[in-house]
């Protein structure tokens, strides 16, 4: 018998790649990240945007409060009497069913009763309305008996819960319990469940039946699929208003939701099945919109003001028998939702859209075993293909891969179409798209085009046996943008600017080319990597494109090593080019974002960073304090006992607000003559008494540095500093620190 490790040397890296690769699509895809339901949702809202259709059904009718509306009649809410004129209007037009997709919590504020108390109470005056008739008196009253002149429905809303509650029976006194269940188990363990409910005042209720017009929108707030029914604790059933719609309109007493061991699977109005899912919402078939050029809504359906109504200027045959919904598309009122059609839907459209679906009997169907056919599907394709693009020629395993993604699409959308199943298959073919190109770069791009691309990029900024390390590990870099630690150094030659304009560009590029060629000798043998040349600059990281441990270590040492160089080269250069080279050098450490970056036509491996920008401030700031090397408080810390240092101050660096402490790099370890440490000794104790304000005593300490070495610059600059916040003290926040205006 074969072990699984024998098995794995036997088998050809393209399979061992491409059976890991199926079998995380398959776990990444039952794990239902969001990533998965992201583009699962567009990849749906796009096959919807393709095979909308009009409204099949004929059946409906809104009523818009729009904007025109609210400026002829006013502004919302309006006076009820208007509201119960319009239901009467709608009746009296033989409408089948009026649905208001709105809520009268409260009593009308401008019903003549109303007012009258409310200056009772307030002004303790009793008006007497005399010329009001008494069925004008309460417009509440008037609402309610226009409601019973027919088949109504007034909206209520919902508060959403994660847990069954026990609910008040009086939090609606007039419900009517038109929904019953059938199935194994409780209900209420699949239905979305409320806690608390917002319905009208008892008079309108009484008047006419309720349904919610809560909506349901997905992660990104769109509206994919809305509830049909919501339960109120344990024992009450309420339906949205697109299901009493459609109860009502067909004359049904009672409606049966179906379920089983795994949720709800359907909802059942006498002979009229409705699929559902297992929360017992619909999966919304979107009918085709109509924008208006002026407002920018959308609309599916015969739409009329709520304006033209109240004139009489919308015949009445075109009312006649249809399931009316009175809602508001004005910006205002804040009803709009986002379809997958369009983002500007109001929310009105959203039920009415529903009623046509259950009366049309195209309501879209997301069965159960989709997720168990896409798994097998991802696991068959991912066999085949792994097979033709190992064994098979190029040109075979492209086609192959096209037309698996060409049949997958189809079909899907075919299922759509003619079942209305919900199959949208988009892990499959992502599976498909990783695949292929995956395998494909295994097979035709292995380990000699990788060491060609390291020699490529890094042939010259590193030494060779760095670049041999390279090539022989690809796998210990990556050429991808990823976090690591490293130290970065940036030096720049002091004056440049004057020696450019002194010397001829010929002689100017020789004294370059003998300044930078042992200066990058030096920074590849202590296994650094040379970034770039910005003329005289130099740009170099130890860290980066591998690792390394003492990476602070390095590149301290090569900086020394540098100076030192220098020091040797510079009467050479003075006599063969007229001027004296000096050099800066700022180094700091820290984490560092590193990998090629550039444009899609050229790019180059480099690093970016807050850790970077230190480093490249810290150069220039050696102008401040006479120095050669500035270092971060990082690579101090990293080097640790290798090197000898001066802590030299505490700086902001432009763009920064956070300070920093800054040493100056003096010598490796155990090379500090007792002069110079003597020297540095004393110049730290006065930057220490310096930073508690103690200015006298920081200044004689400062004066006792420079008697000891009349060229300790960093002492002057000091010195000067203390002596201006003497007469101009720092604000009572400062901690020492010394800003840098400038990043030169």
């Amino acid at each position: 018998m074969i072990s699984p490790g024998k098995l794995l040397k036997k088998l050809s890296p393209i399979w061992v790649a491409g059976m890991l690769l199926t079998l995380g699509s398959m776990t990444f895809f039952i794990s239902g990240h969001q990533f998965i339901q992201a583009i699962s949702n567009y990849a749906y809202d796009a096959f919807l945007r393709r095979m909308h259709k009009p409204p099949q059904a004929d059946a409906v009718v809104i009523i818009d409060i729009d904007d025109k509306s609210l400026q002829e009649m006013g502004q919302w809410p309006w006076p009820r009497f208007l509201l119960a004129e319009l239901t009467r209007k709608l009746f009296a037009a033989e409408a089948a069913v009026v649905v208001f997709d709105i809520v009268f919590p409260e009593e009308d504020r401008t019903s003549p009763a109303a007012v009258n108390r409310l200056l009772q109470r307030y002004f303790e005056i009793d008006v007497c309305f005399a010329d009001v008739p008494d069925d004008i008196a309460n417009f509440d009253e008037m609402l309610a008996q226009s409601l019973t002149l027919g088949k109504s429905i007034v909206g209520c809303f919902l508060s959403p819960a994660d847990t069954v509650s026990e609910i008040d029976p009086e939090i609606d006194p007039h419900y009517r319990g038109h929904y019953q269940t059938r199935g194994r188990g409780t209900y209420e363990n699949f239905l979305m469940q409320a806690d608390d409910l917002v319905i009208s005042i008892p008079a309108i209720s009484a008047a006419s039946q309720s349904g919610f017009f809560n909506a349901a929108p997905d992660a990104d707030s769109i509206v994919r699929s809305n509830p049909l029914v919501w339960a109120l604790g344990s024992q009450r059933i309420y339906p949205s208003l697109a299901l009493e719609a459609v109860r009502l309109y067909h004359d049904i007493p009672h409606g049966t939701i179906m379920y089983d061991d795994q949720g709800v699977t359907e909802i059942r109005l006498r002979d009229i099945v409705i699929p559902t899912d297992r929360l017992g919402r619909l999966v919304v078939n979107y009918r085709t919109v109509y924008t208006d050029s002026q407002t920018g809504f959308a609309s599916s359906f015969p739409t009329y003001p709520a304006k033209d109504i109240l004139a009489g200027t919308v015949p009445p045959t075109r009312l006649k028998d249809k399931i009316v919904f009175i809602g508001t598309s004005a910006v205002g009122l804040k009803d709009i939702k986002a379809t997958p059609l369009t983002q500007w839907f109001s929310g009105v459209e959203v039920h009415a859209v529903m009623v046509d679906n259950i009366l049309s009997g195209d309501m879209l169907i997301y069965p159960s075993w989709v997720a168990g056919v896409q798994i097998v599907a991802i696991l068959i394709i991912g066999i085949i293909l792994t097979a033709i693009i190992d064994r098979g020629r190029s040109w075979l395993s492209f086609l192959l891969a096209m037309v698996m993604i060409l049949a997958t699409i189809r079909i899907s959308m075919t299922m759509m179409e003619t079942r209305n199943f919900v199959f949208v298959p988009v892990w499959v073919i992502l599976t498909i798209m990783i695949l292929y190109p995956v395998l494909t770069m295994l097979k035709f791009w292995q380990e000699e085009r990788q060491k060609k691309r390291v020699r490529d990029m890094f042939g010259t900024m590193v030494s060779q046996d760095v670049l041999s390390y390279l090539e022989n590990n690809p796998e210990s870099f990556s050429l991808t943008g990823h976090r690591t630690d490293a130290t970065m150094m940036f030096s720049d030659v002091a004056g440049f600017t004057t020696i450019s304009e002194n010397l001829p560009p010929e002689r100017l590029s020789e004294l370059l080319n003998r300044y930078l060629s042992p200066m990058t000798r030096i920074i590849m043998e202590r296994r650094g990597y040379v970034d770039k040349y910005e003329g005289d600059a130099i740009m170099a990281e130890w860290g980066v494109p591998f690792p390394l441990k003492d990476h602070a270590v390095q590149a301290c040492h090569a900086a020394l090593e540098q100076q030192a160089e220098l020091a040797r080269l510079r009467p050479v250069l003075k006599a063969e080019f007229g001027h004296d080279i000096y050099v800066r050098m700022g180094i700091n450490s820290g984490s560092i974002t590193a990998g090629n970056m550039g444009s899609d036509k050229r790019f180059q491996y480099t690093v970016m960073g807050d850790a970077v920008n230190l480093a490249a401030r810290l150069e220039p700031a050696n102008k401040d304090y006479g120095t050669d090397i500035i270092i971060g408080a990082t690579t101090r810390a990293l080097a640790g006992e290798a090197i000898e240092v001066r802590l030299l101050d505490r700086i902001v660096v432009k763009g920064k607000t956070k300070p920093v402490e800054i040493y100056e790099l003096l010598t490796m370890a155990g090379e500090l003559r007792e002069t110079r440490r003597a020297v540095v000794s004393v110049y730290e104790k006065a930057l220490r008494l310096h930073w508690e304000r103690r200015w006298d005593e920081a200044q004689e300490m400062l004066d006792q540095a420079i008697a000891m070495d009349q060229n300790e610059q960093p002492a002057h600059t000091l010195k000067q500093r203390i002596i201006f916040y003497r007469d101009n003290p720092p604000p009572p926040e400062w901690q020492g620190e010394h800003v840098r205006a400038t990043k030169d």
